[in-house]
């Protein structure tokens, strides 16, 4: 309070007017110049065109984003992981087999189940009845590749 009554009489000499003022008749053709800037700044800027491009830019950045996408997660993960991926389309495809195998199955009627399983016994009683070590080493030498081999073991 004591420093407000000191400051008192000097802030009294200031005089109180505006710093700030308007040029003398500013609002009176105010009107008429703005008309003209609006006008003068709407034929400046350019108008959209209606071309083709415009419409398939968005479908444009759409594809590439997904193509960026692809590259960046199935190329890595394609040569990272090469032994994942046979892995699993042998799988697949011993799948399928079973499925077909299975299917056959499922359509066969009685008699015709009994008959193949009765060929079947004839079959093996004409051929000597049992398979040597060597011959079964022989036949999946021949027939079954080491990489199916350790497929199979691994599962």
């Amino acid at each position: 309070m004591n420093k407000l009554k000191k400051i008192a009489p000097e802030l009294s000499k200031l005089k109180k007017e505006q710093p700030f003022g308007v040029p003398d008749n500013y609002f009176d053709d105010f009107s008429a110049r703005l008309h003209y800037r609006l006008e003068t700044e709407k034929q400046a800027l350019p108008q959209p065109k209606n071309s083709f491009l415009r419409y398939l830019k968005p479908a444009l950045g759409l594809a590439a984003s997904f193509a960026l996408i692809f590259m960046l997660v199935y190329w890595p993960v394609r040569s990272f992981l090469p032994n994942y991926l046979a892995k699993t389309n042998t799988y697949i495809e011993t799948e399928t087999e079973e499925n077909e195998f299975l299917t056959f199955i499922e359509k066969l009627d009685e008699n015709s189940f009994f008959a193949i399983i009765q060929e079947s016994h004839s079959n093996e009683e004409t051929v000597n009845g049992s398979f040597d070590d060597e011959e079964l080493m022989n036949y999946l030498s021949s027939n079954v590749s080491d990489y199916e081999i350790y497929l199979q073991t691994e599962n």
